[in-house]
């Protein structure tokens, strides 16, 4: 037996009580210390949620793009201004503004009373050296033969559309009339659709004209 303290202790007691505060001391020192991961181990990270985040942020990029494209709603947050829709433009025969600064408008009629009084003059016209005769010559008369003959009295036809002049006809839209000898005021329409914004006014003044020039075209 040890003595200790004055006491006295069994044999053995000693260095169970050493084994016992050293397994407590170690104890102590585990709970004290991080726990240490074990070597080797994989660690897995949820994709799910990193990617979610990245969606939410693709979304709301998209969203103030089309916002402020679309016309709904801009950075400002204000609504977006729409470019308003133009009606379409009447049609408009613009034969006299694609024409040379001196050249003008004619009926096929007035064409061929000037083409032939050439002709006749031909003989003297070929002894002047100045004066060049173009190839094209020949096809323009023979041309305006072919659809000029409708009227012999081409001024009595000039006389009777220049009537529509004043309802707003202009030069060229008179040549396509007296040149398609049209017989009704539905043709006219239809071989000259820049007329059709002022039906309502011409058709009564168009259908005296067309009267007129069939009495001509009778009478020639």
């Amino acid at each position: 037996m040890a003595e200790k303290g004055g006491k006295l202790l069994p044999k053995g007691t000693k260095s169970s009580l050493t084994s016992s505060h050293s397994s407590l001391g170690s104890s102590k020192r585990k709970e004290n210390c991080p726990t240490k991961s074990k070597k080797g181990r994989k660690v897995q990270f949820d994709s799910s949620i990193g990617s979610t985040k990245s969606a939410d942020k693709t979304e709301s990029m998209f969203d103030k793009v089309n916002l402020g494209k679309g016309g709904k709603e801009d950075k400002t947050g204000n609504a977006a201004k729409k470019t308003p829709v133009k009606d379409p433009q009447p049609l408009e025969l613009k034969i006299e503004q694609e024409l040379p600064e001196c050249a003008k408008c004619m009926m096929d009629a007035e064409a061929l009373h000037i083409l032939q009084g050439i002709q006749d003059q031909m003989v003297i016209l070929s002894e002047d050296p100045s004066i060049k005769i173009p190839i094209s010559f020949d096809r323009g008369l023979q041309y305006a033969k072919s659809t000029g003959n409708h009227y012999t009295d081409y001024q009595s036809v000039r006389s009777i559309l220049e009537k529509l002049k004043k309802d707003g006809v202009n030069e060229g839209e008179l040549c396509v009339i007296a040149n398609a000898c049209p017989e009704t005021a539905d043709e006219v329409f239809a071989l000259v659709p820049s007329l059709k914004a002022k039906r309502s006014k011409l058709i009564e003044p168009l259908k005296g004209v067309l009267s007129e020039l069939v009495k001509l075209k009778q009478s020639s």
